[in-house]
């Protein structure tokens, strides 16, 4: 993949209810419409909602997914025939080093040396986030440090408190209503 791709990390819950699949659908397309290549995590949620709109729209070949698993056998039952699909449609999957015996400390380890890369990748993070998205919330807070462009779809729950960060809501509309832009303070 180029250096010179400027790509957008599509991340969020895995608990996102599926009502959400069309919004993320939507994104997707902006960005992709707006020549922006998309970054992705393979996870069920968000991330699966992503990578079936890149299916299909057959666009894969706009995507990448930052996997943290050594192959395909690490991702959860319910999105791992849809990762083949992407692959073999021209998507671009880049494998992580976490096996199927690790223990839980080197699995979650690994989930978020992910989210890291995914970061490093980025010009900017668009964020679906509930109560339980702890690795998103990771994620999100990495590329405040690095201050990225960061855009997040809260869903009942309170946006990231982030002590530098000061959120504005949108007033775009259309398939960003209900977003949020990280302003950064000082």
């Amino acid at each position: 993949m180029s250096t010179s791709i400027r790509s957008i990390g599509i991340i969020g819950s895995r608990s996102l209810p599926f009502s959400h699949a069309n919004k993320v659908g939507g994104i997707t397309q902006d960005i992709i419409a707006r020549d922006y290549h998309i970054a992705s995590g393979g996870a069920i949620g968000a991330d699966q909602f992503v990578i079936e709109q890149i299916l299909r729209i057959g666009l894969s070949d706009k995507c990448t997914v930052y996997s943290p698993w050594q192959n395909y056998k690490g991702f959860p039952v319910k999105v791992r025939n849809m990762m083949k699909q992407f692959k073999e449609s021209g998507g671009n999957l880049l494998w992580g080093e976490v096996g199927p015996n690790h223990p839980y400390h080197v699995t979650r380890m690994g989930l978020l040396l992910r989210n890291q890369r995914l970061v490093d990748a980025c010009y900017g993070i668009i964020g679906f986030i509930d109560e339980h998205s702890r690795g998103s919330i990771f994620t999100i807070k990495k590329a405040a440090a690095k201050r990225l462009t960061i855009v997040v779809f809260p869903h009942e729950c309170h946006l990231p408190d982030i002590s530098y960060v000061k959120w504005v809501e949108l007033k775009c509309g259309g398939c960003w209503e209900g977003g949020y832009k990280a302003v950064y303070l000082k």
